[in-house]
């Protein structure tokens, strides 16, 4: 629960047993009293006062775990409670502290780190919710602490930020004889760091604020969308007793009436915003008559929470799966900051469907879009606009020597990139990343028809279609023909760690391949999934160990015609290679050769130079060699990101926030 959220509801008071299922069925707690609700295991019931007062605020509630050696905390709440929790372990054993998890980076969770770490504790957390600490952490604790802020806490002043020690990712595990505890991640609910603590042997979970028991849900750092899954992903677990992180202990119940809450919610508003509500109405009409049963207050009543979802569902608020699921980023690009700037009024768009054109409306309603349909309209309309959207060229730049932004969209930017822009000071952004699922799902679509034996199949039945002519007994004909390897304790060399780059490496380690991976960016962190990165002058050391030679790096004037003879003559007799890229990296001439003289195995090409490929080119004809018509990029995904993308660019463009996926020109990507 997030410090600035301003107000609370009496909670029913239930309590615990140790193997209840049922809130019924639990003894009554009293505020800070602490009972061993399983062997070793003790929950402190937070004291939550009504009306919102912070000097009686008693933070989260707390679990510990007593290890044969040691004791684990959950949660460290604020300075002042987190210094009652120390003395209430102090009373129920005398093994050491020695960690503390926060369930996540909120001040009610977190700022008594730096108690536990005095008692000798080692602070843990998942690694967005330790980002957030190191990130945000600094300037919202000092806001905790403002001494000139009413609400301003005196035990946050005295104190410091203590940030987390040991991260974890997914999943860390704590177990000896007495005890075992699973640390986890299920994704973005309440934060984008949840952890989730898990006791298997006693069937208890301990959940943060991912889950509360009673009205005390805080959106303002939520995605609500996947919150919902990370719930049903909490109820596939062995669970009797949850541990919220506000309000009474209860059944595995209260994580079903969690996500039920969302569930309804989000339909409730999406149902009002098709049939063109406003917010105000919105609310008024939530109905959800089991909510006041559960938390003593009426669904519509819950302002904050409806709000967020009515902001989520109509492109005010950023969707958050594009940064944590495809690793974009903010980049330079013009802000409110900047010296002389003002709110755009005039942005160019492509023919979009009215419904598309409302969403921009609602998020710009101060802005004029201007729909066209061709490049040609478009360069014609950008005399006097503020931004370019789908449409770049040299005329457009020519047109307006005061345009401030183009969103390109593609990824690939190289014929994009016209002198006149690259040296103009017009921002450009592209669908870098977000194309990262489906190109890996077809890199692997065409390794998995070449190493299956596919491919010449797949050369007859076209042959066959055109003739007409089918061979006899065809299944004995290719069973017999069939020459099928597997992938796994296979090595892939994938050069480019780009977004693509990335899934498809995911893809080749879920299949028991080791990942190599080839790029020119130091600051790149390995990912648990990839064996090995290595800079661009390693790639002729590489390609000889790899049995896939994957290309997935951006055209640029580096990287044109980068593979060529030498690299072809230093792959596997047995290797495959992969173009999933731009043909323009490719010798072709070189591959064809090679693949003539079966020097690799075979090939599997998305994309060709030219484009479309030639009826004429004997890549059509080799049964070694799959092509597709450069469809990777296709896919509704692909299409639903690009437009959320575009719509959260345009948002922040609007309000003058820094823009997704810039493009450095002077690299090209």
């Amino acid at each position: 629960m997030h410090i600035a959220f301003r107000w609370f509801a009496v909670a029913l008071l239930v309590a615990i047993g140790t193997t209840c299922a049922h809130a019924k069925d639990l003894p009554k707690m009293k505020f800070n009293q602490v009972k061993e609700i399983a062997p070793g295991v003790f929950f402190r019931y937070s004291d939550i006062r009504v009306p919102f007062d912070l000097k009686t605020f008693g933070g989260s509630n707390n679990i510990w775990i007593v290890f044969e050696d040691y004791v684990l905390v959950y949660d460290a709440n604020f300075p002042k409670e987190a210094g009652d929790v120390v003395a209430a372990i102090r009373k129920t054993t005398d093994k050491p502290i020695r960690y503390v998890l926060d369930s996540h980076h909120h001040g009610d969770h977190a700022y008594g780190n730096a108690v536990f770490a005095k008692a000798g504790a080692t602070v843990i957390a998942q690694t967005n919710c330790a980002r957030l600490l190191r990130i945000n952490g600094p300037k919202e604790f000092e806001d905790a602490g403002n001494p000139k802020d009413p609400n301003g806490r005196e035990d946050v002043r005295k104190s410091y930020l203590k940030v987390p020690d040991l991260i974890f990712d997914e999943k860390l595990i704590f177990e000896d004889k007495e005890q075992r505890v699973e640390l986890l991640f299920f994704g973005h609910a309440h934060t984008a760091g949840d952890a989730f603590l898990y006791l298997p042997k006693h069937k208890i979970l301990c959940t943060g604020d991912a889950c509360t028991n009673g009205p005390f849900n805080y959106t303002g750092h939520s995605d609500t969308a996947s919150w919902i899954r990370v719930m049903e992903k909490a109820e596939q677990l062995d669970v009797k007793i949850v541990c919220p992180g506000h309000g009474p202990l209860g059944g595995r119940d209260v994580l079903g009436k969690q996500k039920r809450y969302f569930v309804e919610l989000r339909e409730q508003v999406k149902k009002g915003i098709d049939a063109g509500k406003e917010f105000p109405d919105i609310l008024k009409s939530i109905d959800m008559p089991w909510h006041k049963e559960w938390t003593t207050i009426e669904a519509n009543t819950r302002k904050d929470e409806t709000k967020h979802v009515f902001d989520e569902l109509t492109g005010r608020t950023m969707p958050w799966d594009l940064v944590e699921d495809f690793g974009i980023y903010e980049g330079p690009s013009p802000t409110k900051k900047d010296k002389g700037w003002t709110a755009p009024k005039k942005i160019i768009v492509p023919a979009l469907m009215p419904a598309r054109l409302r969403e921009l409306k609602t998020i710009a309603p101060d802005v004029f879009f201007i729909p066209v349909k061709t490049i040609d309209e478009a360069a014609k309309e950008a005399a006097g606009a503020d931004a370019v959207i789908g449409f770049c060229n040299a005329d457009i730049v020519k047109a307006n020597a005061k345009l401030r932004w183009i969103q390109i969209g593609h990824a690939g930017v190289e014929k994009d990139l016209v002198p006149e822009l690259v040296t103009s000071d017009i921002c450009v952004t592209n669908l870098q990343r977000l194309h990262g699922p489906n190109v890996a799902d077809q890199a692997m679509a065409l390794l998995l028809a070449l190493t299956r034996g596919l491919a010449p199949e797949l050369h007859r039945q076209a042959g066959a279609r055109l003739t007409g002519e089918f061979p006899l007994n065809r299944w004995k004909t290719l069973k017999d023909a069939s020459k099928a390897d597997e992938l796994h304790g296979k090595t892939m060399l994938i050069v480019g760690m780009g977004g693509i780059g990335t899934q498809i490496a995911r893809r080749a380690e879920a299949f028991g391949m080791r990942v190599m991976a080839i790029d020119p960016n130091e600051a790149l962190i390995k990912p648990a999934f990839v064996f090995s990165i290595d800079r661009p002058a390693k790639m002729m050391d590489l390609i000889p160990k790899a049995d896939v030679v994957v290309l997935a790096c951006p055209l640029t004037s580096q990287t044109k015609g980068m593979f060529g003879t030498k690299q072809f003559a230093a792959m596997k007799k047995s290797a495959h290679f992969i173009n999933i890229a731009r043909g323009g990296l490719v010798d072709q001439k070189a591959m064809i050769a090679v693949l003539n003289k079966n020097m690799i195995a075979g090939a599997g090409l998305d994309v060709t130079d030219p484009e479309p490929l030639p009826d004429e080119s004997p890549l059509w004809k080799m049964t070694n060699v799959v092509v597709s018509p450069h469809i990777g990029g296709q896919s509704d995904g692909a299409r639903d990101r690009a437009w959320r993308l575009f719509r959260e660019n345009v948002r922040r463009f609007v309000v003058g926030e820094p823009l997704l996926c810039v493009v450095d020109k002077s690299k090209g990507y």
